[in-house]
């Protein structure tokens, strides 16, 4: 090879040897970058999800305090509810009671009757006596025919020239006079039955009523309602400070 030749070799080796190095310098200034921005972005991402996991806890704990006072409060209104049921089921108890009590409505149960027949003599006063020993005797509830009886009920006799009848509310009571009493019927009978009762004194004026136990009488309301005039119901007198 000539020195002519050579000296044309070397001359383009050198720059190709140049570009080369160069190229092999931005390679690896390169894959240094991207290694260095994998590390970084990875190491974000882990900070990133360690913040998030973090929020997410907090969010959680706060959730679960929500849901606990959400919890209590539904127990409260429950309790509430329950115990807002219990009082008014106590009052329609008390109210149905009450109005059992003034015939303000018809009513059912277990009692007796007590029949007497047209052809005894009997007198208002022995009516009332009936009456007011079954009330003695726990009846709960006591009609005579189709009246209720109640505490203001009026039971008399009146005159229609030469006759005298037995009246009630103020209407003639027609035979044969049944007197319904709603309680237990044992107790019932024995009030009315028992040695020296209301039913020998009866037997002495010829007057002999039936008394028959019934598993179910059904009584009317009251056809006169009392109106009070007078009575007020009164108020508990405001407690004293201490």
């Amino acid at each position: 090879m000539t020195g002519a030749a050579k000296t044309h070799r070397r001359n383009w080796q050198i720059p190709v040897t140049v570009v080369l190095i160069f190229m092999g310098i931005l390679l690896s200034m390169q894959f240094r970058s991207q290694q260095e921005w994998r590390q970084s972005l990875a190491a974000q991402k882990q900070e990133d999800l360690v913040v998030m996991w973090k929020r997410l806890t907090e969010k959680r704990q706060k959730l679960q305090v929500e849901v606990e006072d959400l919890a209590k409060q539904q127990r409260a209104l429950e309790e509430k509810s329950t115990m807002g049921q219990n009082t008014l089921s106590d009052l329609r108890a008390t109210t149905d009671k009450l109005k059992i009590a003034n015939g303000l409505i018809p009513v059912k149960g277990p009692g007796i009757s007590v029949t007497v027949t047209g052809d005894a003599p009997l007198l208002y006063l022995d009516l009332v006596d009936i009456v007011n020993e079954l009330w003695a005797s726990g009846a709960e509830a006591i009609a005579i025919n189709d009246h209720r009886i109640v505490a203001s009920t009026p039971i008399a006799d009146a005159e229609d020239r030469e006759t005298i009848y037995i009246t009630v509310n103020g209407e003639r009571l027609l035979y044969p006079v049944v007197i319904t009493a709603i309680g237990d019927p044992m107790t019932l009978e024995t009030g009315l039955t028992f040695p020296g009762g209301i039913v020998d004194g009866l037997s002495t004026y010829a007057i002999s009523p039936e008394i028959k136990r019934q598993e179910e009488l059904v009584l009317p309301a009251a056809k006169i309602i009392p109106a009070w005039r007078f009575a007020q119901p009164k108020t508990a007198a405001p407690e004293a400070k201490q």
